[in-house]
C-alpha cells in the first residue's frame, strides 16, 4: 500500500487537528517535550486548516493517539498539580493537570539541570499517546 495515500490533504482533514475557529485549529500530532524549566504548561501549535505536513493522519484512518486521561504516559495525583509558579495558567487549570512523561529529557549543554515534564489536562490529546488497557 502506498503510504502517501494515507496522508490528509491538509490540516483540516487530519485526525490530529482540532478546529478552534473558522480557519484555525490546533495540531496535536506530537506529545510535548520534557524541559529543564519547572512548571511548564504544554501548548500545541496553531495552524490554518489549509496548512499541511507529512506527519498528518487521514481522519478516516484515525487509530492512533490518546486523550491524556487515558494515556499510559500521563501521571496525575488526586489533587492535580500545585506549582509555585503558575505561569500563564490559572490555579483551576493546574488542579486538573498532570504530567506528560512520553518523552525523556534530552541532553543539554550545561551540567546539572533537572528535567521536568510538561503539564497537560486530562482532556488534552496527542498522536503519540498510548491508551491504557481497558478493564476486563
Amino acid at each position: 500500500m502506498n503510504d502517501t495515500a494515507e496522508r490528509p490533504e491538509n490540516c483540516g482533514a487530519c485526525a490530529l487537528w482540532r478546529k478552534l475557529r473558522d480557519s484555525e485549529g490546533v495540531c496535536y500530532r506530537w506529545a510535548p517535550e520534557a524541559t529543564t524549566r519547572p512548571e511548564t504548561a504544554a501548548h500545541w501549535p496553531l495552524t490554518h486548516g489549509t496548512d499541511g505536513c507529512g506527519d498528518g493522519v487521514a481522519a478516516a484512518r484515525f487509530s492512533i493517539g490518546a486523550f491524556c486521561a487515558n494515556c499510559v504516559h500521563w501521571r496525575r495525583s488526586e489533587r492535580g498539580l500545585n506549582p509555585v509558579n503558575r505561569g500563564d495558567m490559572p490555579m483551576s487549570w493546574w488542579a486538573r493537570a498532570g504530567h506528560c512523561t512520553r518523552h525523556a529529557p534530552r541532553s543539554v549543554r550545561e551540567p546539572g539541570p533537572r528535567g521536568f515534564w510538561p503539564a497537560t489536562l486530562d482532556v488534552d490529546f496527542c498522536g503519540e499517546g498510548a491508551p491504557r488497557k481497558s478493564e476486563p
